[in-house]
């Protein structure tokens, strides 16, 4: 699965987040709806962070225009954060 370092880096915080949250489980089915229409939700994002100080909302826009990187967050998630 091709996501660069940087990318890679922020998975493995999104896994760990997630995790002492209690929420891998619950995210875990929605990673594939978000695969298909990640774009769509992704061009949502960009237009509301022109009204946000968050520096959230471009990293989760950004996330979800790349399909690779929900797939290695997803197969991180069911293996219990591990990076591989």
């Amino acid at each position: 699965m091709g996501v660069d370092s940087s990318l890679d880096a922020e998975v493995t915080q999104w896994v760990a987040l997630l995790e002492q949250h209690g929420l891998a489980d619950a995210v875990l089915p929605w990673l594939d709806i978000l695969r298909v229409w990640g774009f769509v939700g992704a061009q949502l994002l960009w237009m509301l962070s022109f009204f946000s100080s968050s520096t959230m909302l471009p990293a989760l826009a950004s996330a979800l225009e790349q399909p690779d990187l929900l797939q290695v967050l997803q197969h991180r998630l069911m293996e219990g954060g591990a990076p591989g």
